[in-house]
């Protein structure tokens, strides 16, 4: 019977053992599994922050450029203004300078001059010639270069001086008011003032 037992005892040692070794083999399995999870785990993490990353990064740059875009605009919307008002008083300056003109002995001649050469190309009669309110200088030119023959009218619009032609018939309209030349300078004094904003 000893022989049982001890058979018996060498069955359960080694139902033990085999146990055991599957129990080492199991726990190193999950080890192995626990370690391949966890690698990936971290891939997916890396890639994912990685993601993230440069997701923050492109966007910080879009709110910057978008910011400086924004800062940009206002600077240039502030100098424009500041352009505008410069041009305005030198163009309020220069036609107060035009007004003390018409006062001189000069105006008269510049009168003449247009006032003969509008009557060169407003041939036909129904001329009507425009000055400004008051301005008895211009009437008095007109008249006389168009030999009489032209109706002379006082326009409101007319501010600084000068004459404003035209003849239906002929369709033709000539603007020689010091308002139009002056107002003709704009462009030119924005192209070379040196106020350019780019």
């Amino acid at each position: 019977m000893a022989s049982n037992m001890e058979k018996l005892s060498g069955f359960y040692s080694a139902i033990n053992h085999y146990a055991e070794a599957q129990r080492e083999k199991i726990m190193k399995d999950i080890e192995a599994y626990k370690i391949k999870d966890l690698r990936e785990a971290e891939t997916t993490a890396k890639i994912e922050a990685d993601r993230l990353i440069k997701k923050e990064v492109a966007e910080a740059r879009s709110n910057i450029v978008r910011e400086m875009s924004h800062k940009e605009i206002d600077a240039r919307r502030v100098l424009l203004e500041k352009r505008q008002k410069i041009e305005n008083c030198v163009f309020e300056k220069a036609a107060e300078a035009l007004v003390e003109f018409t006062k001189t002995p000069a105006y008269a001649k510049t009168l003449q001059k247009n006032a003969a050469e509008m009557a060169k190309v407003l041939t036909k009669p129904g001329t009507v010639v425009y000055v400004k309110t008051g301005d008895g200088k211009a009437k008095d030119v007109a008249v006389a270069a168009f030999g009489g023959k032209v109706t002379v009218e006082e326009d409101d619009r007319i501010k600084i001086g000068g004459f404003r032609g035209e003849n239906a018939e002929m369709r033709i309209l000539l603007d020689a008011t010091l308002d139009a030349m002056l107002d003709e300078q704009h462009s030119w004094f924005e192209e070379n003032s040196g106020m350019a904003v780019v």
